[in-house]
């Protein structure tokens, strides 16, 4: 949703690595809460001080609001640059090392940066802050929508999960000078494959890229159409799009994302849907 992307270092299927960083005892399931009917928001402490962020999957940096960050004992300094899915620029200093802890999980994002919603969010209660897959490096994560969950998974679970699902390729994009971190699922069409970033951010509407609406079926020159593409196994993309100028391949959002269970292993590079 925020800002990120395209140089992309690390990507899957892959055999899997190391899981000591996925090694504690027992899974840790945080609670989800519905924002304007498509989004999701997560109840955190960030050093003590209690707020609701925006969970964004394509944020690629956790941030807080300015109200929200005053008086937090953190100094904001140097610059991070990263770009959104349109190619617009955004500038920002960055905070290091601290502690957000949800639900009884402790998160810790290398960095934080600050973000100013305006008036994004007119009519309700504006986020505290954005919660993005930076707060998640190193583990594995599962995103039930009918739950409405957020499960970090041992490696005993992620195996479980895991077990009856149906594995894609990913891609792990990490920009801003390596300080944010987002994920791309691999999407093969006739031409070969495209990489489209999930982002939990973007409520209403997917956007495909006008370079490569004909793969998916749609018209390059027409702005607002039904994207529908078969993936696997009767998992399929069928999401309102936006075919747009955009310097990435695309973007899946809650019309896709509210559909599926998402496991990702961001410590292996590793993702997996079920219906």
């Amino acid at each position: 949703m925020v800002a990120i992307i395209v140089v992309v270092l690390n990507y899957g299927c892959a055999p899997q690595k190391s899981t000591s960083q996925l090694s504690q005892e027992q899974p840790q399931v945080i609670k989800l809460e519905r924002f304007r009917k498509a989004l999701w928001k997560v109840h955190v402490t960030v050093q003590g001080k209690s707020g609701n962020f925006l969970l964004d999957t394509g944020g690629g940096i956790t941030m807080l609001s300015e109200d929200f960050s005053r008086d937090m004992e953190c100094t904001f300094w140097g610059r991070t640059t990263g770009y959104n899915m349109f190619g617009t620029r955004g500038d920002g200093a960055h905070c290091d090392s601290i502690k957000i802890k949800a639900s009884n999980a402790i998160l810790a994002p290398a960095n934080v940066g600050k973000i100013d919603f305006g008036d994004r969010f007119s009519g309700d209660i504006t986020p505290d802050g954005l919660l993005s897959l930076d707060a998640f490096d190193g583990k594995a994560i599962t995103i039930n929508p009918t739950s409405g969950t957020l499960t970090i998974e041992t490696s005993e679970s992620l195996a479980s999960r895991t077990n009856d699902m149906i594995e894609f390729p990913m891609r792990v994009s990490r920009e801003c000078s390596g300080r944010c971190f987002s994920v791309f699922i691999g999407v093969n069409t006739k031409n070969g494959m495209t990489w489209l970033l999930l982002d939990s951010g973007a409520g209403g509407v997917s956007l495909i890229s006008k370079e490569y609406a004909q793969v998916f079926g749609l018209d390059p020159n027409l702005e607002e159409q039904q994207l529908k593409y078969d993936l696997a196994n009767e998992l399929t993309i069928d999401s309102p799009v936006v075919v747009t100028d955009m310097i990435m391949d695309g973007n899946l959002g809650q019309p896709f994302l509210s559909k599926y269970i998402i496991t990702m292993d961001l410590l292996n590079s590793r993702l997996w849907l079920k219906n």
